[in-house]
């Protein structure tokens, strides 16, 4: 991804909005398509039309899109003290997929501060999930009952890191190392208890998203 002034500064107004792509593009009477590939970079030189309507419907001016100078990415202000809610991942639910709920009588939603979550990452509220640890698999790193942060777009291992994988009909959290001359997958726990998982290719790993922050008791 070209990681450009306006491709952040439409990431966080959406994450500020809990807007997803779907949703944004048709707030601005634009293709889903043709938002996405700006949003993730890929289009470079979007039509000055086009990033008008984007900015009317995120209600701000075009400047504010493409001109760093014209401020900070980072909330500011009543945006900075804001409070973003995150949904928990319920990895017991309709057989591992992607479900939202509250597990174990624990809230299904998350709240975290916009100035601190825009540190953490750019990816908009609507594409993240909170998901607890259960078991010892990937200790020391990862206790049980942490809070995992998992980026829920991130599902295909572009690098090496934590992931959180369906396998074997459940759901579990592993340490991903990636061959690419291979297109091959070594799946391991961080305890050494834990005998690696057989390596796959990339087609065959099923994954949920990349754990990207960990939040723990002391």
């Amino acid at each position: 991804m070209n990681d450009t002034h306006l491709v952040r500064e439409l990431q966080r107004r959406m994450a500020l909005a809990r807007l997803s792509q779907k949703r944004l593009a048709l707030m601005a009477g634009l293709n889903e398509t043709a938002v996405r590939d700006i949003v993730t970079g890929r289009s470079q030189h979007p039509r000055h039309d086009t990033l008008q309507k984007l900015a009317n419907a995120l209600e701000c001016t075009v400047i504010d899109l493409i001109d760093e100078r014209s401020g900070p990415s980072a909330p500011t202000g009543d945006e900075a003290n804001a409070f973003l809610i995150i949904s928990r991942f319920d990895p017991e639910a309709d057989k591992g997929t992607a479900s939202m709920s509250s597990p174990g009588g624990k809230p299904s939603e998350v709240a975290f501060q916009a100035s601190w979550l825009a540190r953490v990452t750019t990816t908009p509220v609507n594409q993240l999930a909170m998901i607890t640890m259960d078991g010892d698999a990937m200790e020391p790193t990862i206790h049980a009952g942490d809070s995992l942060l998992v980026d829920l777009t991130q599902w295909s291992p572009g690098s090496d890191g934590i992931y959180v994988m369906r396998h074997n009909g459940g759901v579990v959290v592993k340490r991903l190392s990636v061959d690419p001359l291979r297109q091959g997958v070594v799946i391991a726990s961080d305890n050494p208890a834990y005998p690696d998982v057989e390596p796959v290719t990339l087609p065959k790993l099923d994954l949920v998203g990349r754990v990207i922050w960990v939040g723990q008791r002391v």
